[in-house]
């Protein structure tokens, strides 16, 4: 048996190992950082991973100060600082006196990248949001089995309404398998015939612990649903992208369950004040109902019936009489209609019109009689001046006042005596007829003679 005076405590071990990984001295460590918290101290928590390994790490107020700009969750980063033991918990943590980022993580960029795409395809659209059931029939879970969450959603939902029931679809939350298990948990309780709300989520965890969720089948499942879907994961700065796709997003495990079920005395309660004022307004419709039947009960109408009937008949006298008033008054009126339209027709019969047309067509008639006589008159006027011209201006007057016109042959009109010689038959045109004769000679007009310009001496035709 060894001896215990050699054995350590646990303290000693501590010492030991903090001693050992402090000599390792100032180091660069390359690694995503995630989980990054400053404490109200002003200290700086965060983890440091890479694929394999995890590590954790602390910026003392100090240095948060000096180091300026810190990186965001996600992001790769080149941390300075050395190695030291966390005693109460018995951990090793990277005491950072420099973070500087070197670009984003790649679960990081892998988030952003299917963040992109599945928000290009409106798979986040609040329009197709759906509300949660006031009161439902039963509640589905799609949640590890025996873990925190379940026990927080139980509990936060049975404190709320006991009575309710809850249909449990247990899957992973976390590894490689963990993705088709929740898609078909979801699945499952969708197709449910009682299930009027799912919840799907799980405890707080680092990036990689809740990566299940933003996991593209299982966001892709979640918007599927035709039941409404609360997201529970993490705690409330924990996102994901199945808080995007689903119609609620909870802070915690316990804060869907206050979601999905209402309080069961608030609704007694409720329930409660409704039937009081529901009794409080039977009681005054029946109290006004009643006011109303005893003051109709008194009244006189129903008192003495016979009084009823006479002021009855008399307003049917009066109305008998209004109606024989009005039908004498309107039949006045048509009669009144019937001899305005008659004279009316009378002046606009054929009869009328056609003698109208006879007088107007004599008229007319008349005029058109008046207007040719005019016309011919001043025609004849016209004619007879002009016959007057023409006839003054015609040949045969001229042949009436002692001249002829000579003609050779048929139309050859002789007008100087070098178309004829001696012995050339002519014809004289005179007032009364024709002269036929046989030239015989000719000679020049004297200058002393009527019409003469010079004399010429009388030569013999040859």
């Amino acid at each position: 048996m060894s001896d215990p005076a050699a054995a350590l405590t646990v303290s000693a071990l501590t010492q030991r190992i903090s001693a050992a990984v402090e000599d390792l001295g100032t180091l660069l460590v390359r690694g995503e950082l995630t989980q990054v918290k400053v404490a109200p101290s002003g200290h700086l928590y965060a983890t440091l991973k890479d694929a394999t390994a995890v590590i954790g790490l602390v910026m003392w107020r100090s240095q948060v100060v000096r180091n300026g700009a810190l990186p965001r969750d996600g992001e790769q980063v080149e941390v300075r600082g050395a190695l030291s033991v966390y005693a109460p918990r018995g951990q090793y943590q990277l005491i950072a006196t420099r973070i500087a980022a070197l670009g984003q993580g790649d679960l990081a960029a892998r988030f952003a990248a299917l963040k992109a795409k599945l928000l290009a395809e409106g798979l986040f659209a609040e329009e197709g949001k759906l509300p949660l059931p006031v009161l439902p029939r039963a509640v589905g879970l799609a949640t590890a089995a025996g873990s925190a969450a379940l026990a927080d959603l139980l509990h936060s939902i049975r404190s709320r309404f006991p009575r309710m029931p809850v249909v449990l679809a247990s899957c992973l939350v976390q590894g490689v398998g963990a993705p088709a298990q929740i898609v078909a948990a979801l699945q499952r309780l969708d197709r449910h015939p009682e299930v009027d709300v799912i919840v799907v989520g799980r405890g707080g965890g680092s990036i990689e612990d809740l990566w299940a969720f933003n996991d593209e089948a299982v966001v892709r499942a979640i918007a599927a649903c035709r039941t409404p879907v609360v997201s529970a994961v993490g705690h409330e700065t924990d996102h994901t992208l199945s808080d995007l796709a689903a119609d609620v997003r909870a802070k915690t495990p316990t804060a869907a369950g206050e979601l999905v079920v209402p309080s069961e005395a608030e609704l007694a309660s409720l329930l409660l004040a409704s039937r009081a004022r529901l009794d409080a307004a039977l009681d005054a419709l029946l109290s006004s109902a009643r006011s109303r039947l005893a003051g109709l009960a008194s009244h006189r109408a129903l008192a003495s019936p016979g009084h009823q009937l006479a002021l009855r008949s008399q307003r049917l006298d009066e109305l008998s009489q209004r109606l024989e008033e009005q039908a004498d008054a309107a039949l006045r009126v048509r009669r009144e209609r019937l001899g305005m339209m008659a004279l009316r027709l009378d002046h606009a019969g054929p009869r009328q019109r056609l003698r109208q047309s006879r007088q107007l067509l004599d008229e007319r008639a008349r005029t058109l009689e008046r207007a040719c006589a005019l016309t011919f008159a001043h025609h004849g006027e016209r004619l007879a001046a002009g016959a007057g011209r023409l006839a003054a201006l015609s040949p045969l007057a001229v042949l009436a006042r002692g001249y002829s016109v000579v003609r050779q042959g048929a139309a050859l009109v002789v007008r100087s005596i070098d178309q004829v010689a001696p012995g050339t038959p002519i014809e004289a045109r005179v007032a009364d007829g024709w002269i036929q004769a046989i030239v015989t000679g000719s000679r020049a007009q004297a200058l002393d003679e009527p019409g003469g310009e010079s004399a010429r001496v009388p030569r013999p035709r040859q």
